[in-house]
């Protein structure tokens, strides 16, 4: 199947009554959640949609915003039209309150539904209905539901052909905060807290991947010097430290003609090549990683030191060349070489490595005796 066939609809009618607010633009980690789910989901999705009952700034967002066909009956409303609104035969919903979302999970649980009424991730033994997929074909069942006033996602569940996403296929997409949602103030601080570079999820026993920083900047202008001196004065002070380096053009990434690049043009999803002392694994995937996801591959490191990614908020430092830097402001907490008068900025020395890593330290919050005393 290709991604067209799939809608993605997100639920915000919700009363809001415990948080006084909407919570769809209550700030998590510097964005508003639903700009948070927004922006996960969207790039698996051809089509997606708000389903809201109030304007509230929705349709400020860059998508479409529809009203309950049969308003105030709660989710199933907007199950209902969400599908009725959706250009595909497939709806992907989620919830406007969930600020960990995974999209590569979202459209994994849309292609689950082929063949089924509908498809469901659980969480341990409890399905997440809003965090599902629907099909056209659930529209007689929930229509039944709405006129009965049978008005729980578990009872429209119950008359359909599920598809359940166990727990052992979900947990391969990331931490098991997916499913995480904001209900009330202590929700929202325990949120905020998660979203934290470094942020510990102690209700999932997930142990975080570990703390991270971008160094970003113009093609030649040193992030790859600067990445590696890091790396060496991090080492020295007691980091296990790993890096990513982004290549958001593509690269090859494998030898053509070698064995391990024969396996995977054969069809191999995933192709191992291992010596007495290093390993390498090539991996096909159908949509690119976040970067939270990457990560989450390093757990157990210290450290994690990515080249790249200079369109997100993650913190950042930033390496100047003569050229105009394209990137996004927001997490900048350093400047290597020329400053910039518009950014209130330290600026350092390309040599000062020492005086970086400490400023890595600051930012972050590293372990103060691991980071020998800075």
């Amino acid at each position: 199947m290709n991604r067209s066939w799939y809608s993605a609809a997100v639920l915000a009618g919700g009363k809001n009554s415990r948080m006084n607010v909407p919570k769809a633009f209550l700030d998590v980690g510097g964005r508003p959640i639903i700009q948070r789910v927004l922006d996960e989901i969207r790039p698996h999705f051809d089509e997606t949609m708000i389903i809201a009952n109030e304007d509230a700034g929705y349709t400020g967002l860059g998508v479409p915003v529809y009203p309950d066909l049969i308003p105030g009956r709660g989710p199933l409303s907007g199950i209902h039209a969400a599908l009725s609104h959706a250009a595909h035969p497939c709806t992907f919903v989620v919830a406007c309150d969930m600020p960990f979302v995974n999209g590569r999970l979202a459209r994994l649980v849309a292609e689950k539904a082929e063949g089924w009424d509908c498809a469901v991730p659980k969480a341990g033994k409890h399905p997440e209905p809003l965090f599902a997929a629907y099909t056209k074909s659930c529209l007689p069942a929930v229509n039944e539901c709405l006129e009965q006033n049978r008005l729980k996602v578990m009872d429209l569940l119950s008359r359909l052909r599920v598809n359940y996403v166990e727990e052992d296929l979900v947990a391969l997409t990331g931490p098991g905060d997916i499913f995480f949602n904001v209900n009330n103030p202590q929700d929202l601080s325990q949120a905020r807290a998660l979203a934290q570079p470094g942020g510990s999820r102690p209700e999932t026993g997930f142990s975080g991947r570990p703390p991270l920083f971008c160094v970003v900047g113009t093609s030649n202008s040193g992030k790859t010097l600067l990445v590696t001196r890091l790396v060496q004065e991090f080492r020295e002070r007691g980091f296990r430290v790993g890096t990513v380096k982004h290549c958001p053009h593509g690269a090859d990434m494998d030898v053509s003609g070698k064995d391990s690049w024969q396996h995977s043009r054969a069809g191999a999803e995933l192709a191992m090549v291992t010596t007495p002392g290093r390993l390498a694994l090539f991996r096909e995937l159908p949509a690119e990683l976040s970067l939270e996801e990457v990560a989450a591959h390093f757990r157990g490191l210290d450290l994690l030191i990515v080249e790249g990614y200079k369109h997100l908020d993650y913190p950042k430092i930033l390496v100047r060349s003569d050229r105009n830097w394209p990137g996004n402001p927001q997490g900048l907490f350093a400047l290597v070489g020329p400053g910039l008068p518009e950014l209130d900025l330290p600026v350092y020395d390309p040599e000062d490595v020492k005086g970086l890593a400490a400023a890595v330290v600051d930012r972050l919050g590293l372990n103060r005796q691991l980071a020998g005393g800075v």
